[in-house]
């Protein structure tokens, strides 16, 4: 019988699932494959030793908070701690990819490589089309292009779209707007609202090259937006329009690689508010005392350290700007008046110039422009990030706690970015003077210092580093269970505390910290310390009882 000769494609599929391999050979390539999946983290665990990585692998559960141990059902409990597991187990994955030695030796190389050969930012930046490489921020860009932040399916998508372990925000800046503009009206105060626009729609031209645009850009609800407050009478300053005029005058309005304006425009944009007020309310004639004093700065921008990139690589050159710093009598630099009748409240665009920490210099930002120019020296109330809420939150805080910051007021200007409008949390927040504070919690008397253990209740969350425009956060903790250094229970035996969680884009040792843990801490008083921090950006506590609690400054102490 003559065997038949098989095709070459009949041998392949005979072939196909079958290698002849010796036990050796085999041998050795179970061994490499294994050897090599074992090596990164080996590595990692061998760089990371002796440092603070241990808390990342300890998913530990918060107490209870000082008498609610009774208070939540098993259902309520069993709920608790299943979302306390996801939140750590995140919190774990995010630590583990943060402090990854990989991540370290390749991010950087090859954001450059996209940066400066293929014109390509990250998931945060975008890069402009122009020989210039204007850089924007994504966030600002999705307000453009998102869907209408004040249609209904967007506002329960928003409403209900958030993590398990986390609050729901309030998505309706309308609702918030409206309610802020009320109690401020029971006491007879007027509220003016400054919607300040993305880089983008002032700029659009440097990401696409065209100029058919009608600028400023706004996302599809600003017109529905505007026509609400109207209905309500509630005053709104359009900068949009002396943005978009300096832009053309002056080739551009915003800085290349910050999120923020230039201060040429901020300084146009404050005298046609300060015009604009002078028109429109009555208020007390100011004396025009001021000067001003030009400073030159050189800085990169937010944007650009979002990027990741070489430390020693300058692929983006430091743009140089002029800075008016604003003086007042016998030449001392201007600060905020809390017994002026104008209250101004504002996020980073109103610190960008006025805050050291935003290295963009200091004493010439928006409050010190429009005391410039309305001739009188404004109150003001500034805190990067978050200006759908933020300083609200710090003038109900304020008021909570006894301290009447609106007592003289008549007007509240009301200054934050438009991209918060579709990405922020307009919490509705109570505007009413209470009594002084009283529930138990330790705060260091002025002018005294002192160093305590205890127990950590709960902690906020620092952002990830490169994840947020600014480069330094502060934390918050609640301690429990203090004592002195010589282990003598201290009375009360709580606080509240502030720290830094995260400094020029690096995690601080007092952001590893977990709930459980007992940590040493040197501790004064916030007040002492308000001046120079308290426009940095700040992560709070899930529990708004316990913010309004007189905090302390704390910085961590390593076991001695």
């Amino acid at each position: 019988m003559i065997k038949k000769r098989l095709s070459r494609e009949e041998r392949a599929r005979k072939e196909i699932g079958y290698t002849d391999i010796s036990r050796n050979t085999a041998t050795f390539l179970v061994f490499s494959f294994l050897l090599i999946i074992c090596l990164v983290p080996l590595i990692q665990v061998g760089l990371n030793r002796g440092g603070d990585f241990g808390p990342f692998f300890r998913l530990q559960l918060a107490e209870p908070l000082p008498g609610k141990r009774d208070e939540l059902s098993l259902p309520e409990k069993i709920d608790r701690f299943d979302k306390k597991i996801i939140q750590n187990m995140r919190k774990l994955e995010n630590s583990l990819e943060e402090g990854s030695f990989l991540r370290k030796l390749f991010l950087p190389p090859i954001q450059y490589v996209f940066l400066q050969y293929l014109g390509q930012g990250n998931e945060k930046v975008v890069v402009g089309n122009d020989t210039s490489r204007f850089l924007f921020y994504t966030v600002g860009l999705d307000y453009l292009t998102g869907q209408p932040f004040l249609h209904p399916d967007q506002l329960e998508k928003r409403a209900t779209g958030h993590e398990i372990w986390e609050r729901a925000v309030q998505p309706d800046p309308v609702a918030a707007i409206i309610d802020f503009r009320d109690q401020l009206a029971a006491r007879s105060i007027e509220l003016l609202v400054v919607p300040v626009p993305v880089k983008a729609g002032i700029e659009p031209e440097r990401l696409v090259a065209t100029e058919s645009f009608s600028r400023p850009l706004r996302n599809r609800s600003w017109s529905r937006f505007m026509e609400k407050l109207s209905a309500e009478d509630i005053t709104v300053f359009d900068a949009g329009a002396v943005l978009v005029d300096y832009s053309r005058r002056k080739d551009g309005a915003f800085l290349q690689s910050d999120t923020h304006w230039q201060p040429g425009a901020m300084e146009a944009v404050a005298g046609k508010l300060a015009d604009f007020i002078k028109e429109t309310y009555t208020l007390s004639p100011g004396k025009n005392d001021f000067s001003l004093q030009p400073v030159t700065v050189h800085n990169s921008g937010d944007i650009a350290r979002m990027l990741t990139l070489p430390e020693s690589v300058a692929v983006l050159n430091e743009q140089e700007v002029v800075v008016n710093q604003v003086l007042g009598e016998e030449g001392a630099y201007v600060k905020a008046d809390p017994e002026n009748s104008i209250l101004l409240l504002g996020d980073s665009f109103t610190n960008i110039f006025s805050f050291r920490g935003l290295h963009w210099s200091f004493a010439g930002g928006l409050a010190e422009h429009l005391s410039y120019h309305l001739g009188q020296v404004v109150d003001c109330l500034a805190r990067n990030d978050s200006g759908a809420y933020a300083t609200r939150e710090l003038l109900a805080a304020d008021l909570a706690r006894g301290r009447d910051r609106l007592a003289g007021k008549r007007l509240v200007i009301w200054e934050f970015s438009e991209r918060e409008l579709s990405s922020g949390d307009w919490k509705i927040l109570p505007m009413e003077l209470q009594e002084p504070l009283d529930n138990g919690f330790f705060a260091v008397e002025n002018g005294e210092n002192t160093v305590v253990i205890g127990r950590v209740a709960s902690i906020s969350s620092s952002p990830k580093p490169g994840s947020v425009p600014y480069i330094d956060n502060l934390i918050t903790l609640q301690l429990v269970d203090l004592r002195d250094r010589d282990g003598t229970r201290i009375d009360p035996d709580q606080a509240l505390v502030y720290g830094w969680g995260m400094r020029s884009n690096k995690l601080k040792p007092l952001a590893t910290v977990r709930p459980g843990d007992e940590i040493r801490l040197a501790l004064s008083p916030w007040e002492e310390k308000e001046s120079e921090y308290g426009g940095f950006r700040r992560s709070p506590l899930a529990d708004d009882m316990i913010e309004l609690e007189t905090p302390n400054w704390g910085e961590l102490i390593h076991d001695e």
